[in-house]
């Protein structure tokens, strides 16, 4: 492999990893009460979900 190409391979490998941990640290410190589509919508709370599977 030329050094232009390992150059480009290890820019790009940081790349998609850093993203991933950027990903993962954001996923962790979100909320999952307010997120979503639903967030904080009235009946979207557990009590009421968890009584439409009877």
């Amino acid at each position: 492999m030329t050094t232009t190409a390992i150059i480009l391979m290890v820019l790009f490998i940081a790349i998609i990893w850093g993203g991933l941990i950027v990903s993962v640290a954001m996923l962790r410190g979100t909320n999952d009460d307010i997120a979503g589509e639903l967030g904080e919508a009235l009946g979207t709370d557990d009590a009421t979900l968890a009584g439409l599977n009877r």
